[in-house]
């Protein structure tokens, strides 16, 4: 047997990554389980320090995602979502559904938009598109769980390639497919811009002794592909196939075709089996496979499927789908691998949606096959359908989404005939019903509806749709305008927001989080680790506060100045206009709220700080103001408004002097300080 390489599928992801940044990132899936991609794949993007604290990691990610210059996307199918208890998706990432009619929407594959270099310190940037083809699903069971296949392919800036024009090909289809639950299609957009300005379409099928890897993207049947990318390469060639799943059928079709288009030396096909040694697969076809000529069943070698070294350890499911054309002598071996599983709508155009590599590896020495012939008949058969493994209601032909800046909610109908009524809860509490829903037609909710969806949105994503005659099903709602949700667990005082701008280093917001997280409402692994420390602070001087009120700014402009020139304007959108924690716009409703006591000195000196700031950075950077001119002005009216509430009570409760004071005081607090020797403009 020839060794099979072997990796984990997270850190083979972030070594590939390195210490390169993530610009955009695109997941496309089949099953979705929300809250384990946000809590265990996210971070693998983002390679930051994290809590053990499920809620705090979740704060912390909540953050890191603002840093990234573009979007994380996942488009998955609408019948493929796993809602599992309370867990629901929490963070800025947008969730696609994709409906398909004919089949399942089943491509598993992964585009990360890198970059390395710093825009503002070395130049240009360097950046690369790295592409995964692989069989796991965005499941717990698919990253930790089961056995999986993947494969990588990076493509750099200038470099020719044959998987140009088949990767734009797949992403346009994809932006078509998604219409309604993807709008602005951010990170498409930047993924096919890298594509059609960065790379040039390879038009030689091989180079050498090897070919070039291509992408199938779905257009055409599975066998059509391979053999007009490898044909005369893969004739007479031994095949092993990994499939978990087959027709429900006494013969297998797909195999029949592979077989007489390519004529192999001999075929072994891994039999999948249950935890019971149960067969996976229709008694008939496994028949009638193990009478084809030159086929046999096999199995993978004990070693790759077994969960550990452990005798007493269950074997995990093979999930992989693989398809291993090699010759012996001499030396010679090419892989596809993906989604297709071995069934019919896995292989001909009008099933499903599938995508894979086709890669030829360089052998070193004479290949041999992978899989152990099996000649255990087995007792019992129970044909699987990953259609139909979920076990779940599939939901109706709906979109929804819900935004937080704007506190507007829609629903969007995707068949081209009228919905039938339609009852909206979550948690088991009624939200709404929609009467009247037309076709491919945003239909916004009604007020009372919306009003309780900001409610349930801050604690699930997750809604039950029961349409007519049908039974309830959950769909996952789309947020956007994430930078106006309120922050997950922490609400800090006009105090601490200072003095978190004013921390230097990770580690110490980090600290500074935990110690503030409101442990009352922690839930979730790891809450029982966190310890409540006290902080301790600097002495309650006059110079002490408006020394911190300064730094705390002076911190602020810069962590502004550098996201901006660095092109990470979503991270600045945040700190100055979102809702979160750590906000310029939170920090200001605290400080004009009824709770807070603070001084008016104190006051006025942070709402002349933020006025300050703000005209620096309208300045300084035009074309971000103008981008969010909207939300600048409110700003700007919002500083304006606390500005003169509390110059009126400061000249109220003190002397008369106190109104030309603060007019000469303002003009020279305003007025930025220039070297000696440096006239102003």
């Amino acid at each position: 047997m020839t060794e099979i390489p072997h990796a984990v599928l997270s850190e083979a992801l972030s070594e590939r990554i390195a210490d390169r940044r993530v610009v955009s990132a695109i997941f496309v899936t089949y099953k979705f389980e929300p809250a384990f991609f946000e809590q265990e794949i996210l971070p693998v993007l983002l390679n930051v320090p994290l809590s053990h604290a499920t809620a705090i990691r979740l704060l912390q990610l909540e953050d890191s995602l603002r840093s990234l210059p573009g979007e994380v996307a996942v488009y998955y199918d609408a019948k493929g979502l796993i809602s599992t208890g309370t867990d629901s998706a929490k963070l800025d990432v947008r969730r696609i559904p994709i409906l398909h009619s004919t089949g399942i929407f089943h491509p598993k594959n992964v585009f990360l938009l890198l970059e390395s270099g710093s825009v503002a310190h070395e130049g240009p940037p360097q950046r690369a598109l790295l592409v995964a083809s692989l069989s796991a699903n965005l499941t717990r069971a698919g990253w930790w769980e089961n056995v999986e296949v993947c494969h990588f392919e990076e493509i750099t800036e200038g470099d020719k390639t044959g998987l140009k024009d088949d990767l734009i090909e797949f992403l346009e289809t994809l932006r078509r497919r998604a219409r309604a639950g993807d709008t602005a299609n951010s990170a498409i957009s930047d993924v096919l811009s890298f594509l059609q300005k960065q790379a040039q379409q390879r038009m030689l099928r091989s180079a050498g002794a090897l070919l070039h890897t291509r992408f199938y993207a779905g257009t055409e049947s599975l066998v059509e592909f391979l053999n007009t990318a490898a044909g005369d390469r893969l004739r007479g060639a031994n095949l092993e196939i990994i499939s978990p799943y087959f027709d429900d059928d006494d013969h297998c079709a797909p195999l029949e075709a592979l077989i007489e288009r390519f004529e192999p030396k001999e075929v072994r096909v891994s039999l999948p089996r249950g935890q019971a040694v149960e067969a996976l697969c229709a008694q008939g076809l496994f028949e009638s496979l193990r009478n084809l000529a030159q086929v046999s069943w096999a199995k993978l070698p004990i070693e790759r499927s077994r969960a550990g070294k452990s005798a007493d350890l269950v074997d995990r499911f093979v999930h992989a789908k693989v398809y291993r054309f090699f010759h012996r002598n001499p030396a010679q071996e090419i892989l596809f691998v993906g989604s297709a599983n071995l069934t019919s709508s896995g292989h001909q155009i009008g099933g499903n949606v599938e995508t894979g590599f086709l890669v030829e590896l360089a052998a070193t020495k004479n290949p041999d096959f992978w899989l152990e012939k099996d000649s255990r008949k087995p007792l019992v058969f129970e044909p699987a359908n990953e259609a139909n493994a979920l076990g779940e209601i599939a939901p109706p032909p709906l979109v929804f989404r819900y935004h937080w800046g704007e506190h507007t909610a829609a629903v969007f109908w995707l068949e081209g005939s009228d919905a039938p009524r339609i009852q909206l809860s979550a948690r088991g509490l009624p939200i709404g019903s929609i009467e009247h829903l037309r076709p491919r037609t945003w239909t916004s909710l009604a007020k009372g509806a919306i009003d309780r969806m900001r409610e349930i949105l801050e604690e699930t994503s997750f809604v039950q749709v029961t349409a007519e005659d049908s039974e309830p099903a959950i769909v996952l709602v789309q947020e956007e305008g994430m930078a106006y949700k309120p922050s997950l667990l922490l609400r800090l005082s006009v105090a601490d927001i200072l003095r978190y701008w004013a921390m230097l280093t990770p580690a110490q917001r980090n600290a500074f989080i935990e110690a503030k997280s409101s442990l009352d409402r922690m839930v979730g692994d790891g809450a029982d680790l966190i310890t409540p420390l006290q902080l301790k602070h600097a002495n309650n001087t006059l110079f002490d506060r408006f020394a911190g009120f300064f730094h705390a700014f002076g911190a602020l402009r810069r962590h502004v100045d550098e996201a901006i020139e660095e092109k990470r304007t979503k991270d600045a959108f945040y700190r100055l206009f979102g809702n979160k924690y750590d906000s310029l716009s939170t920090l200001l409703g605290q400080l004009s709220s009824v709770h807070d006591e603070r001084d008016n000195v104190d006051r006025y000196v942070i709402v002349l700080c933020a006025t300050q700031l703000l005209k620096q950075l309208k300045s300084q950077f035009p074309g971000f103001w103008d981008e969010n001119a909207q939300q600048a002005k409110a700003l700007e009216r919002e500083i304006a408004g606390l500005s003169k509430t509390i110059r009126q009570s400061l000249i109220a409760e003190t002397s008369s002097s106190m109104k030309e004071f603060l007019e000469w005081f303002d003009k020279w607090f305003l007025e930025l300080a220039q070297p000696a020797g440096v006239q102003s403009d």
